[in-house]
This record gives C-alpha cells, sequence and structure tokens, in this order.
C-alpha cells in the first residue's frame, strides 16, 4: 500500500516532528519533496513577540526562530557566518518573513 498526495508518493514520515518525505519519479529522474509543519513554530514566536512587545532591541535579544530548511535554502546562514547582518536584517524585516520574527521592530 502506498499513500500519495497526486503524483507524490510518500516515501518517509517522522512521527516526532511530522516532517515527510515525498518522491516521484518522473520517468528519467527520481525527485523529493520534503515537508516539514511549523505551526508550532510559527504560534511560539508570535506569544514571544506579543509578550515582548515594547521591549528594547540589544545584546542576547532573540529575534527569530526559523526552520533549518529555511535557514540554508536562503542563504542565511552563509551571510551570517560572513557577517552580512544586512542581508540577515533586509530577510527578517520582509513582510514575507514575518512569521519567523520573534522579536517587534527593525534589527
Amino acid at each position: 500500500m502506498s499513500i500519495r498526495d497526486g503524483v507524490w508518493e510518500l516515501h518517509d514520515y517522522d512521527y516526532a516532528s511530522g516532517r515527510s518525505v515525498w518522491r516521484h519519479f518522473d520517468g528519467a529522474e527520481t525527485h523529493y519533496r520534503i515537508d516539514t509543519p511549523v505551526d508550532n513554530i510559527v504560534r511560539a514566536n508570535e506569544f514571544t513577540r506579543n509578550e515582548t512587545s515594547g521591549n528594547q532591541f540589544g545584546d542576547w535579544v532573540k529575534i527569530a526562530s526559523v526552520p533549518l530548511n529555511h535557514v540554508h535554502h536562503q542563504n542565511l546562514v552563509r551571510a551570517h557566518s560572513e557577517g552580512d547582518e544586512a542581508y540577515v536584517s533586509r530577510w527578517l524585516n520582509d513582510g514575507d518573513n514575518r512569521a519567523w520574527r520573534s522579536f517587534e521592530g527593525r534589527v
């Protein structure tokens, strides 16, 4: 028995995290898709954002929680490692990435 999502077939599922790996063979290559639930991260960030509203930005202030697949895909690790804080700030201040912010205000 296989579990399908359109042309995708479930390859692996992690019950602890809810992460699922899907595969699709197009006749020439096998493609993989990884689905990772992020609802808990988004809720925790929103809670922290609301609880720290009005606090001042400074050293040792947690500003975001971002899923690892986003961190690597968006080159955030590389930018941070190379000291490109401007890229990290632009990325975090982009409206599409607000869900990952745990601190309100500009960084």
